[in-house]
């Protein structure tokens, strides 16, 4: 394998792997910000619940389409399996009631 493909691999897995861990913080604070919205919802403040609620998606949604549209479907593919690996390790890590 020559040296520029062998560059442009690792450059690659490198620009996936910085896109995943960019996707995980991003899922953190999307699927940590839903528990705030459960206990606004629970507190019994609804707009609170609905302002939240429409922030975390519009937050989320902007972040991945301003991925797509400057850097690619491979940042966009990256980002989005560490936006699901995020959701499952909230998922795991919340309290059993």
């Amino acid at each position: 394998m020559s040296e520029a493909i062998m560059h442009d691999s690792l450059s690659l897995i490198a620009g996936a792997i910085a896109w995943s861990l960019a996707g995980f913080l991003l899922g953190i604070l999307h699927f940590v910000s839903l528990r705030w919205n459960v206990r606004c919802i629970l507190g019994g403040r609804p707009l609170a619940s609905i302002g939240l609620h429409l922030l975390r998606f519009a937050m989320t949604g902007m972040a991945l389409a301003l991925v797509a549209k400057l850097f690619g479907a491979v940042p966009l593919l990256a980002g989005t399996l560490g936006l699901m690996a995020a959701r499952t390790g909230v998922v795991l890590l919340e309290p059993q009631r």
